[in-house]
């Protein structure tokens, strides 16, 4: 957000852009290799091939890409697919991304392997805590741009990776060496065998994400895509709790499935997609009816007209916390056809919607609605709850559990109508129209919408899709917390 105000809807509508269209092609050329990778050093203690395998892996990827990018590519050519934007931004840009969406997703998964969560959290926060402070300082001096924000990105994750891939190669030297001695001809058919069906999955990714941004790009420019890209940043505070657990969940799955536990497998499923789902809910309907005061208050006046973006973008993280974690189980158990085939239809549902929303309304041959960052958020919801609910019956019927989604709905009204209940009361009990008028307004409906919320969820668990065990379980915990804290002063 700091980033966003700082640039304004332009410049930071191309940074979007560029690094969204190296999002994608990260998906084609990643092909499966990241998550088959995590899925065996999660299982057990591997030989160093697979790591070996997975590094040389990335190392063709980058090669390939900075080759093709940065010397073949003729300036035409790159004109075309990246709109006019420079050839030394396009490659700062594609070396930002690999290494933070690549090189240190990878350093993440070596450490989560191992059950080292707090260590590697802690160190994923010195890199936002220095970037934010790094940020900042060049905003003081009003020095900030595009080129010199995807300089910081890739200094600031070449350095953290370097040191963490130090330390954790040390503590691995220290190990006894393993028994088992697989060939690398070995690991290789092990990866190809997991990687097979989602060498499709990743073509449609890349075509589905570069279209999207590029058609965004093309018929509603920086702006729309700045709007577009500060309404995902900024819904996916409702799906922070899913993102920071789903490396720890995909180890316990993984494990489980290896030893035949089909039990424990659909039981943290179960466990888990309740409570994400509830939690998401909590968050997006709170935040939603806030959608226009949030972006005025954060971004400023040139991002209002963002806002019903990001009313809408708001519901993405309800289906978006059980997607991830639907595409977890199948990742994790190895049933990468399934939701190979379930992915493909959905992209290819989504290309024609796409261009439907965006497109203008005249001067094309086939013309659209014209919707700019507010279609393709419409595009992004409505898809994400059709086809994450599909993976859901799937999994369902798979493990011989119930299919639940009521709750999913009956969850979501009961909330949303609650939030713009709790911001009647807050506008109402400080009225004004003035940051701090908004802020306490938020607060006072935050309390009100919190405290009704949890006697909800206490009193009739079952209508936001929650189980009485889990709302015991938490209450207990949260005793237990209570009890050591009073224990320890």
């Amino acid at each position: 957000m700091l980033v966003a105000r700082s640039l304004g809807p332009e410049n930071y509508g191309d940074l979007a852009f560029l690094l969204g269209s190296f999002w994608a092609i990260r998906a084609l050329l990643d092909m499966g290799m990241g998550s088959a990778f995590y899925t065996f050093i999660s299982q057990k203690d591997q030989d160093r091939k697979y790591y070996l395998v997975h590094f040389m892996w990335l190392a063709c990827q980058f090669l390939f890409s900075l080759f093709l990018i940065g010397l073949l590519l003729p300036e035409s050519l790159l004109d075309r697919i990246w709109l006019g934007q420079e050839r030394e931004l396009i490659v700062w840009a594609l070396l930002a991304t690999f290494l933070q969406n690549q090189v240190w997703q990878t350093v993440i998964q070596a450490y989560e392997s191992e059950r080292k969560t707090s260590r590697i959290q802690i160190a994923s926060l010195c890199v936002i805590l220095v970037q934010l402070i790094v940020v900042l300082s060049f905003v003081v001096l009003s020095s900030l741009s595009v080129l010199l924000f995807l300089k910081i990105i890739s200094v600031e994750y070449f350095l953290f990776t370097t040191f963490m891939c130090l330390r954790l190669g040390k503590e691995h030297r220290e190990k006894s060496i393993q028994e088992e001695n697989p060939s690398f001809n070995v690991v290789v058919t092990e990866y190809y065998h997991y990687c097979r069906p989602l060498v499709i999955v990743g073509m449609m990714s890349f075509v589905y994400e570069i279209a999207d941004r590029w058609l965004l790009q093309r018929y509603g420019g920086s702006d729309q895509q700045a709007f577009y890209q500060v309404a995902m940043q900024l819904s996916v505070v409702s799906v922070l709790v899913t993102t920071s657990i789903l490396n720890v969940l995909w180890k316990e799955i993984a494990e489980s499935n290896k030893n035949g536990d089909d039990a424990r497998v659909i039981d943290l499923y179960h466990r888990l997609t309740r409570m994400l789902i509830a939690t998401a809910m909590f968050f997006s309907c709170f935040l939603a009816p806030w959608a226009e005061e949030i972006v005025v208050l954060l971004l400023g006046a040139d991002y209002k007209d963002a806002w019903p973006a990001l009313f809408i973008m708001l519901f993405y993280p309800i289906h978006q916390c059980l997607g991830q974690i639907n595409g977890t189980l199948f990742r994790a158990t190895g049933v990468t056809s399934l939701l190979m085939r379930i992915t493909v239809v959905s992209l290819l549902a989504s290309l024609p919607l796409s261009y439907f929303l965006i497109a203008p309304t005249s001067e094309v041959t086939f013309p659209g609605l014209e919707l700019g960052a507010l279609g393709l958020a419409i595009k992004v919801v409505g898809l994400n709850i059709v086809f994450v609910n599909i993976e859901s019956w799937f999994i369902s019927r798979r493990y011989g559990s119930p299919f639940k989604w009521r709750q999913q709905i009956t969850g979501t009204i009961v909330f949303l109508t609650l939030g713009y209940c709790s911001k009647f009361v807050g506008i109402n009990a400080f009225p004004g129209g003035s940051a701090v008028a908004v802020i306490v307004g938020m607060v006072i409906s935050g309390s009100v919408f919190t405290v009704i919320s949890i006697w909800g969820v206490k009193t009739i668990p079952k209508i936001f899709g929650i189980e009485k065990i889990d709302v015991d379980e938490v209450t207990t915990h949260l005793k237990s917390l209570y009890v050591l804290g009073r224990g320890q002063r």
